[in-house]
């Protein structure tokens, strides 16, 4: 006799949930290291150690860069450090909760938790105190409310609010965020343009008008006051080739970032496996690609690919045009995208033997690069922290340091270690400056591919007298070889 499938009760349901809160928690918890912050992270810590939020907002302002322009990320840090603490796990840590919206937003998608705790993009930045985490979860709740508005039928709005709810949650992230939740928004017109014809839609989008209204205003304010990331050059297409590279989970298969961005062919020696592992992972992700586009109606389909990629043309002709780096971070948002035909792929494997092995191999490959990037020590950050102890212990000794780096990481660390007179110390590197290679003892350059860009930043210092004396990452360290030991 045949019984009808017995229904999951509330109860194993919610269990169910916190079993799989509890797991995110932990995995999320590992990717997250004590390795020093780099320059990026260092601002938002020194902001999010201001005692006040006045003094908050106050530095927020005066440092400038593109941490202006992520508003409710920044914020809520601040609130975050005053209950978890200051160190870089417990800052770090403020990522867990987007972590746990990411994947709980999406847990019906079958193996979306597998796909989404195994990518190395998604657990590398679970791991760094910026907003891709934010952004992630924002675009995993804009997945599932397109999907409600795929569902809809027409003359309903089922996942409309849904939608300006995952826009809204998308541009308070960051300005560039907010192209994505543009897309967001232009991909629900698509799949029901009658929307706009409708006296409901509107009824319902005023809800939402004012909200969206002060945020455009505030970034207005940002960028008139001339608030925006710091140039670096560098952009173009091949950026966003390496944004590509990135979010499709290869960079712990291969060279680090500071390789990278050094030369691209740091590249070639890795292309005996990187060639395979990317041919592996686009397979798996084409075969639950191709059955989602069999599977899906027309219109949905288009709308679906405008609110991917428009944002990511978007992007690409501000590379172009402004000369900017549009890496895998900017398209965090989008890791849904790459994500949940991964999913496809291994939950429809059980019957086509060449998907389920592909699909594991993708999987397999996926663990590897992550834990490459978590435990490898050429994937790990700029060491602000061992530069400024080098720096705050040759001032002691009274020498001249020509500090070529940010500042706001060493502030950070100055106050970390030795409270406000230390901080102060770490100052002097700013207001103490050498004014030429021939009044300094000692320099300290991060990054010189940048510092120096088109120059030969060794023959530059080698004949201003001064002789390499350590290394590590993101750091070099230089000394005068005819000052004195002490001042």
């Amino acid at each position: 006799m045949m019984h009808p499938p017995s229904e999951v009760s509330p109860a194993k349901s919610r269990l169910a949930l916190l079993g799989l809160i509890a797991v995110t928690l932990v995995v999320g918890a590992a990717s997250i290291s004590q390795q020093s912050f780099w320059m990026d992270e260092g601002s938002a810590a020194l902001k999010a150690i201001m005692p006040t939020f006045r003094e908050w907002w106050k530095m927020t302002l005066e440092l400038r860069g593109s941490d202006v322009q992520m508003p409710v990320y920044m914020a809520t840090l601040w609130l975050w450090e005053k209950v978890a603490g200051n160190s870089e796990f417990a800052l770090r840590a403020f990522n867990l909760p987007f972590l746990v919206l990411m994947v709980v937003a999406l847990r019906k998608v079958p193996l979306w938790p597998l796909v989404c705790l195994t990518s190395p993009f998604v657990l590398y930045y679970v791991g760094e105190l910026r907003p891709y985490t934010m952004q992630m979860a924002g675009g995993a709740l804009a997945a599932a409310a397109l999907a409600k508005v795929c569902q809809s039928r027409a003359n309903h709005f089922d996942g409309l609010n849904a939608i300006f709810a995952a826009a809204l949650f998308l541009a308070a992230s960051s300005l560039t965020a907010a192209v994505w939740a543009g897309g967001l928004v232009l991909g629900a017109i698509v799949i029901h343009p009658y929307w706009l014809k409708s006296r409901g839609f509107w009824t319902r989008a005023a809800i939402w008008f004012s909200p969206f209204l002060a945020l455009g205003g505030y970034y207005v304010f940002t960028l008139v006051e001339g608030y925006r990331a710091t140039g670096s050059g560098g952009g173009g297409l091949l950026s966003i080739a390496f944004g590509a590279y990135e979010i499709g989970g290869l960079l712990g298969l291969g060279p680090s970032r500071n390789e990278l961005r050094s030369s691209p062919l740091a590249l070639v020696s890795h292309l005996p496996w990187l060639i395979p592992a990317a041919a592996i992972l686009f397979l798996a992700w084409f075969i639950g690609a191709k059955k989602w586009f069999k599977e899906t109606p027309f219109r949905n389909r288009v709308g679906i690919l405008c609110a991917v990629l428009v944002p990511v043309f978007l992007l690409a002709a501000v590379s172009v045009i402004a000369d900017f780096r549009v890496l895998g971070r900017h398209l965090s948002p989008a890791i849904p995208a790459v994500l949940l035909p991964l999913a496809c792929c291994l939950a429809n494997a059980a019957r086509k033997p060449f998907a389920l092995t592909v699909g594991t191999l993708a999987i397999l490959l996926s663990i590897t690069s992550a834990l490459s990037l978590r435990f490898q020590r050429k994937h790990a950050r700029d060491d602000y922290r061992a530069a400024t102890r080098i720096a705050l212990q040759a001032l002691a000794d009274g020498k001249a340091v020509l500090w070529q780096a940010d500042m706001s990481t060493p502030c950070y660390y100055a106050y970390r270690s030795g409270g406000v007179a230390a901080f102060h110390n770490a100052l002097r590197l700013k207001s103490e400056t050498p004014s030429g290679f021939m009044f300094a003892d000692i320099v300290i350059l991060n990054r010189p591919d940048i510092g120096y860009r088109g120059q030969n930043h060794h023959q530059t210092l080698t004949q201003a007298a001064f002789v390499k004396d350590d290394s590590f990452n993101g750091f070099e360290v230089w000394s005068n070889r005819y000052s004195s030991p002490t001042r």
